[in-house]
């Protein structure tokens, strides 16, 4: 039966090839020439590959030669149970490499009880096709993942855009704050209503609410104050979500509290995370 696994090292692992072309019709004409010697190094095979297929479930199909002895003991049942449980190991992975298989352990034992002897090859001919299918998927993958290593000039991927609030004037100068994609933040001075809280004679209790919409989209601000909120030394209108670019500087009331809004990568953003105690 599959059992919790240790983590191969590389040695277990070797290149991680895995076999994209296995034949039923192969698979019974040399079982029958080598008298089931065939069978057996199948078999073998079958079960290390879906161990590299599968890896990620966290599970482990034992090899053959425990699949033999506890066979024996159970008077033949286990290698039908061992051969399910690798199908169902199959079936739970295939979402992973975007690949649709047709079989799970209930449908093999089916075709078995059914139809004997021409069930059983049945199912294995429908477990060996789904197999194919993870192993081209799997290997796909694998040879974009070396293409992408061995190739110098591969760029690798942008990092990450998030927005910020930074302050420059005010009780909050000198912080910088993560502003999460579609989520808005209060800015005001009641520390009840608002997730940032910015002190000011002529600051309203929840002055403005300041939204990043995602890399290249800017950023939206409402304005629900008294005395009003300036983008780049223009006043916004009131209660109207108003789009606000990258930069911008950001004026509540009189002024004395100014911030900027900012789009950085994750690697040059150094932001405590928004939420965090900001009482002074």
């Amino acid at each position: 039966m599959p059992e919790r696994c240790r983590k191969r090292t590389n040695q277990d692992r070797g290149t991680d090839e895995v076999k994209q072309d296995r034949s039923l019709l192969l698979y019974v004409l040399l079982s029958f020439v080598t008298f089931s010697v065939y069978h057996f190094y199948f078999m073998d095979l079958w079960a290390k590959d879906v161990n590299i297929l599968c890896e990620k479930d966290g599970k482990h199909t034992v090899g053959v030669e425990k699949m033999m002895l506890f066979s024996v003991l159970t008077f033949g049942v286990y290698k039908y149970v061992w051969i399910a449980e690798i199908v169902d190991r199959i079936r739970d992975n295939a979402a992973e490499y975007d690949v649709e298989v047709r079989q799970d352990s209930e449908t093999f034992f089916v075709w078995m009880i059914l139809v004997p002897v021409l069930g059983y090859l049945v199912a294995m001919y429908r477990a060996i096709q789904d197999t194919n299918r993870l192993a081209e998927a799997y290997e796909r993958s694998r040879q974009k993942r070396t293409e992408v290593h061995d190739n110098p000039n591969t760029k690798p991927p942008p990092p990450c855009m998030r927005g910020r609030l930074s302050g420059l004037t005010g009780s909050l100068a000198g912080r910088s704050f993560e502003l999460i994609p579609g989520r808005s933040v209060e800015l005001g001075r009641n520390p009840a209503e608002v997730s940032l809280i910015v002190r000011g004679e002529k600051i309203s209790r929840i002055h403005c609410t300041v939204q990043y919409n995602g890399k290249d989209l800017g950023f939206n601000i409402t304005d629900h104050s008294r005395n009003g909120v300036f983008v780049n030394g223009v006043r916004i209108p009131y209660n109207v979500p108003t789009y606000v670019s990258g930069k911008s500087i950001v004026a509540l009331a009189d002024g004395a509290n100014k911030f900027q809004l900012i789009e950085a990568a994750d690697e040059d953003d150094r932001s405590p995370a928004l939420g965090a105690d900001n009482e002074e």
